[in-house]
């Protein structure tokens, strides 16, 4: 085996004046017209039984155990109606005899070749009978050293349902070349990914399943050991090329580009985990022979260019990077999720998170519950009567519960039967002192997410009031997300934090299927956050720094802020003299959409306690750029899988983003680490250990 973009039908418009286009006087619009965009990340489509006609095609050549496998997951698995068709090619007397009494106790349509013909013959065989003597809608060839799993066929065909166009499906695998997961390739060859101890197939078709998105991404080339063909793809471009594939091997691929050329498209079922055994009908070193062949055949039908071209887009698919790179992590994330489960569940906790717009501190608290939930934790937040408007504004959806108080003092009234109350912000941690007055007081924790004084001026009574929150009981337990923030903490105000880690929802933030070309075919897409109101954020450098090499770059880059209102008083008072546009405030779900479509995005803050927002863009496959100062270093690495610069210098913040946008190299290849890296600060390993602060660590 040589070896994007999913139909959005549920996408809601932006509104007229959702983005603004900023631009010099005289000058037209140029770029894309982003008021046109949709707002949020489409929800993944409802799997539904299939009521369509299948014929499911296996082909066989001996290899009796891993048949019988195959054909007892296929019974056990596949959702009807559908008819099994075998192709024995061949088999020796004890396969054939085996198949006949399978044909005859289930009914299963039995074709047999005394003599083997080979794979594509015995797939056209099947074929052949399918449509002469079949009205099935669909055709799935499977190999007979597979073994598939629940719900296969209804996901694979809901896939194919998905686009119009769609005519070639295929799941994911263990050893399928580009539909292989975790890994693809391994010493030079395709990987073979054995499971993890204790993880059977199902398991891990239910692990995939789970996490999916069902981006349905496309690809040029899909793996023939499992492919799902619409009736009507084969009606117009025929059955596969015996002559010059009749061995097997190359055929698929040579049928994959007949198929595009006819304007149908290929697509990964990412929903679906079909196991593979590989080559047990043949020997792996005739394989790597008939493999070398096929490949050799197929350049010289095609053309080699047709073929590199294809392979390329298979190895560089960004979609299918940030499926492979959470799938490495799928196991572990089940990992923390159990041992959590065993410990706490049952467990009650109550984060008191009092804001009325989104925002960094706030995600994260989302993020985290979510994933306390998944531990069995009866986890909810509490918030103020009076921010329910901007609340509900910014989190519409909510998958936490959220429970309003009219004020401060009514707190307790709630807190009853909790085991953990958690303040968020330092002018909240006062709020706790009157669980005390509770029969059966909670633990008091405060998730310490900045320094807090930094945001206010010295001497103030907010910079006071920050400074005394992390010592304002003597068992607060507090805990945060860097060491860097841990540090700061004790040094200035002698209390100590457990370090929780960095984290980011990596299953809102990824990447998916883009609305537009990729670039050089459109500008490259540059993204900052812009707050007047923090000066920490840098909002003055940040535009100066955009303004520079918009100036420079022209329309070869596109630029957009997002994070404050263009008729802010704050913001008018800003560099604006440049082409831009301004997102205004995102919801999670709006700010995920948007980090798909760019290509760059920068913080040029003073210093990040963390920087959520970077470690947001990364996980959506974007090069970024962090200030060394502060908690980024414990995620980004420098040249790696990011560029880290000293924001207090001017001319190294600018010569950082022209790197970027020059060097395409440099930002393909961070752009690739960063999917793969951040998915290693997945929510529930911080969950987990902010529950071990609460509970254990005391």
């Amino acid at each position: 085996m040589l070896i994007k973009k999913v139909k959005w039908k549920i996408w809601k418009k932006l509104p007229k004046l959702f983005l603004k286009q900023h631009r010099l006087r005289g000058n037209k619009q140029v770029h894309r017209n982003w008021a046109q965009m949709p707002t949020i990340v489409s929800p993944p489509p409802i799997i539904r039984r299939q009521s369509e006609k299948v014929d499911i095609i296996i082909c066989v050549h001996n290899a009796l155990q891993e048949l019988q496998d195959c054909l007892k997951s296929v019974l056990q698995y596949t959702t009807p109606p559908y008819t099994l068709i075998i192709v024995d090619d061949g088999s020796e007397e004890e396969t054939k005899n085996y198949l006949q009494s399978f044909a005859r106790s289930t009914g299963a349509i039995l074709l047999r070749n005394d003599r083997a013909k080979g794979y594509t013959l015995a797939a056209n065989q099947g074929i052949k009978w399918s449509l002469t003597h079949s009205k099935a809608d669909y055709i799935v060839l499977l190999n007979s050293d597979t073994l598939v799993t629940p719900n296969w066929l209804d996901r694979m065909i809901a896939c194919a349902k998905s686009h119009p166009r769609i005519g070639l499906v295929g799941p994911l695998s263990n050893c399928a070349s580009w539909q292989s997961i975790p890994k693809v390739e391994d010493n030079g060859d395709w990987a073979y990914n054995n499971l993890p101890n204790g993880i059977s197939v199902v398991d891990m078709a239910n692990i995939v399943a789970r996490y999916s998105a069902r981006l349905y991404p496309r690809i040029p080339f899909l793996n023939g050991f499992c492919l799902l063909i619409k009736r009507q793809v084969i009606e117009e471009i025929g059955l596969f090329d015996e002559e010059t594939f009749g061995l097997g091997y190359g055929q698929e691929n040579d049928y994959c580009i007949r198929a595009r050329r006819a304007g149908w498209l290929l697509a990964i079922a990412d929903d679906v985990y079909v196991w593979h055994w590989h080559s047990r009908s043949y020997s792996h070193a005739k394989r790597l022979r008939l493999t070398k062949e096929a490949d050799q055949a197929l350049i010289r039908k095609w053309g080699s260019k047709v073929v590199s071209d294809g392979v390329t887009v298979c190895r560089k698919n960004r979609v299918l990077d940030g499926i492979r790179a959470r799938s490495q992590v799928m196991i572990e994330r089940e990992q923390w999720i159990s041992k959590a489960k065993s410990r706490w569940a049952g467990k009650r906790v109550l984060f008191v998170l009092p804001v009325a717009a989104p925002g960094g501190g706030a995600n994260v608290v989302f993020q985290e519950a979510k994933a306390m939930l998944s531990m069995g934790i009866d986890v909810k937040i509490v918030n103020l009567e009076r921010y329910r408007g901007g609340f509900e504004k910014a989190y519409p959806a909510p998958e936490v519960p959220i429970i309003y108080i009219p004020r401060e003092e009514s707190l307790a009234e709630i807190c009853q039967g909790f085991d953990a109350v958690i303040a968020t912000a330092n002018y909240s941690v006062s709020w706790l002192a009157t669980l005390d007055k509770l029969r059966k007081p909670p633990i008091k924790g405060y998730y310490v997410q900045d320094f807090e004084p930094y945001f206010y001026a010295p001497g103030t009574k907010e910079y006071f009031t920050a400074w005394a929150s992390y010592t304002l009981f003597p068992d607060l337990v507090c805990f945060t997300k860097t060491e860097w923030n841990r540090h700061e903490v004790k040094e200035k105000t002698g209390a100590d934090c457990t370090v929780v880690g960095p984290s980011v929802d990596i299953d809102l933030f990824r990447p998916r299927p883009r609305q537009d070309p990729e670039y050089p075919d459109r500008p490259i897409r540059i993204a900052a956050m812009v707050r007047p109101s923090s000066p920490r954020r840098s909002p003055k450098l940040t535009m100066e720094v955009l303004r520079e090499v918009s100036q420079k770059y022209k329309n070869n880059i596109e630029i957009i802020i997002f994070g404050c209102d263009s008729k802010d008083p704050a913001f008018t008072t800003l560099p604006r003299d440049f082409p831009f546009y301004n997102a205004g405030v995102l919801t999670r779900e709006q700010l995920a959409f948007l980090l798909n479509e760019i290509d760059i995005f920068v913080d040029f803050s003073k210093y990040q306690a963390m920087g959520l927002t970077a470690m947001e863009a990364m996980a959506c496959g974007v090069a970024v750029i962090v200030p060394s100062k502060g908690g980024a270093r414990s995620f980004a690495k420098n040249e790696k899988n990011s560029l880290v610069v000293d924001t207090s210098a001017r001319e190294a913040c600018v010569a950082a983003l022209e790197r970027l946008i020059v060097d395409d190299d440099l930002r393909l290849r961070l752009q690739q680490e960063a999917i793969f890296d951040i998915c290693k600060f997945f929510p529930e390993q911080a969950a987990y250990k902010i529950l071990e602060a609460l509970f254990e660590v005391r």
